[in-house]
């Protein structure tokens, strides 16, 4: 339902470049002409529509046909996924069986998000989930697909940058299962509807819907934040230059109605659940405060990922965004908060301290949106000096690049192919890991049917192993809000109640991966307090069970 409204909202508000021939200066003077006569109402003086070609249409479909398939929630790919991945399905699972995120687990991602997970379990299978991926993919590519088609006036890069988007969502995020992820829907389209707000064709009241969507956002991912933050500092400063103060204040009051009706429902469950304070600490300060994601060198990882991050096209719009100003003067509002959001996204992403490239799916649309309008400017200069060189003819040439459909070439060739093995090596990683793991997961899938033969669904345990598999299988409850010990851990404070929690002794089994260092602290407490389960074919794992 909550993409749904999204989607009808986007679809019924559009615009369309092409019949713009002022300058923006120009049309921000008319646009203020207009607000001084009429001050809570953008005239909309033409019919703007970007009109999403059916064969268009139908790639989006398929891509996002793809990515709903190929997500871990889907049974069959479960044992792919990463530890982030299995962590947000078993904090959703236990949500089902009313223990709580934030009190019972510790989780950094929006209250809907596992919200939306456990109610899947609800129904009976995570496989409702990957309905959730498709419906927040396909709105994702029809809004991305409207905002480069619009910047750039060409519809087939539009499409060519939306196919980039998925397969770049697919190489950083392979499985899904990320709150950005769901996120996308709406902040893609809050900035469309910025790009048309700025170009005077959006009334006043229409940001009901603005902050009823960023609000949905921030349940979902509060690392959207960023670009409500930023959206809402730009349109301020925006409607203080052109002397819109009432204006303003309304749409201000506007936002805050939207976003009531959305916290008033959300914050009657969180209250009621007496997390909020666990709720604050985790999903908005933890985000904003701890960066990293793992525990690995940062003399390491910070390069690997600004690798990643170059090869994946995304620094090409960051280095050329000022010299693309300089030329094309149109919607600089909009791009300048493209460009904001970039940096800090990139800031988040690049110190994650971990070879798991996905924190930077955060900043994948605002780098790709600048990335196109620097290739879009070499294109039209390629096209001019063809113009120019046959005699200044006023029929527009077709270049060799466009004719052979070459903007996906032109995006490729100008970072050396690097996104091609970006994308390969994105997507056959986690496959192959997955395949090399076989063993490893019948031997876990071994374990989960022991303990569901002697345990009861009120038993718990604790699985020290990167993989939540087990947890998955047997549902039952872990005995640490961190049950996975690599996730969320990287602060001494959380390593430190991770351990604690498993040196209080409440669980009854524990299962530990011979692979993985285990403090020598609980290695000792477990020796002492825990008997060791004998079970054939368990090489790669250890059961103890408590005296």
């Amino acid at each position: 339902m909550i993409f749904s409204i999204a989607f009808y909202q986007g679809e019924t508000i559009v615009a369309n470049k092409q019949e713009e021939h002022i300058t923006y200066s120009r049309r921000q003077a008319d646009e203020v002409k207009s607000a001084n006569s009429r001050p809570t109402k953008a005239k909309a003086r033409t019919s703007y529509s970007i009109a999403v070609a059916s064969n268009h249409r139908f790639y989006i479909f398929l891509f996002s046909l793809v990515m709903g398939l190929t997500s871990v929630a889907n049974p069959l790919l479960t044992d792919f996924a990463n530890p982030t991945q299995m962590v947000h399905l078993y904090t959703g699972q236990m949500m089902s069986h009313g223990h709580l995120p934030y009190l019972d687990t510790f989780a950094t991602g929006g209250f809907l998000f596992y919200a939306l997970i456990a109610l899947s379990y609800f129904l009976g299978s995570s496989l409702w989930l990957m309905v959730v991926e498709f419906l927040a993919f396909y709105m994702s590519g029809i809004y991305f697909y409207k905002i480069i088609s619009f910047l750039t006036s060409k519809t087939d890069m539009g499409m060519t940058f939306t196919a980039i988007f998925y397969l770049l969502n697919l190489a950083l995020g392979f499985g899904g299962l990320y709150p950005i992820q769901w996120a996308f829907p709406f902040i893609l389209n809050a900035l469309w509807f910025l790009t048309k707000y700025f170009a005077g064709h959006i009334n006043d009241e229409a940001f009901i819907i603005y902050g009823f969507f960023g609000t949905l956002a921030a349940l979902i991912d509060p690392r959207s934040l960023i670009f409500w933050g930023l959206s809402f500092i730009i349109i301020g400063i925006y409607n203080f230059l052109q002397r819109h103060f009432a204006r303003g204040f309304y749409q201000l009051l506007c936002m805050i109605f939207g976003a009531i009706l959305v916290y008033y429902t959300v914050g009657f469950f969180v209250l009621n659940m007496g997390n909020l304070s666990d709720y604050v600490t985790q999903a908005l300060f933890y985000n904003f405060k701890v960066f990293a994601v793992g525990s690995d060198s940062l003399l390491i990882t910070l390069p690997y990922q600004i690798l990643a991050l170059a090869g994946s096209g995304l620094l090409l719009g960051l280095f050329g965004f000022f010299g693309h100003l300089g030329r094309v003067l149109e919607f600089k509002t909009v791009k300048w908060l493209s460009f904001f959001t970039l940096i800090f996204s990139l800031i988040i992403g690049i110190f994650s301290q971990s070879y798991f490239v996905f924190s930077l799916l955060l900043a994948l649309p605002f780098g790709l949106i600048l990335t196109a309008l620097v290739i879009n400017d070499r294109i039209n200069e390629g096209a001019d000096g063809n113009q120019k060189e046959t005699g200044g003819t006023h029929r527009r040439k077709r270049t060799t690049h466009e004719s052979q459909g070459g903007y996906w070439a032109t995006f490729a060739k100008g970072h050396f192919q690097l996104p091609v093995l970006v994308m390969i090596v994105g997507i056959a990683t986690p496959i192959v890991l997955g395949v090399l793991s076989v063993d490893t997961n019948r031997e876990r899938k071994n374990i989960s049917n022991y303990l569901k033969a002697n345990t009861s669904d009120s038993s718990i345990i604790y699985v020290w192993d990167k993989s939540s598999k087990i947890y998955l299988d047997t549902g039952l409850q872990s005995t640490s809000q961190f049950p996975n010990p690599v996730v969320n851990t990287s602060t001494k404070t959380n390593s430190q109640k991770r351990n604690d929690d498993v040196l209080q002794a409440k669980a009854r089994y524990v299962v530990v991966n011979k692979s993985e260092k285990i403090p020598s602290e609980v290695s000792s407490f477990l020796k002492s307090n825990y008997k060791k389960i004998s079970l054939d074919n368990s090489d790669h794992f250890t059961l103890y069970q408590k005296k």
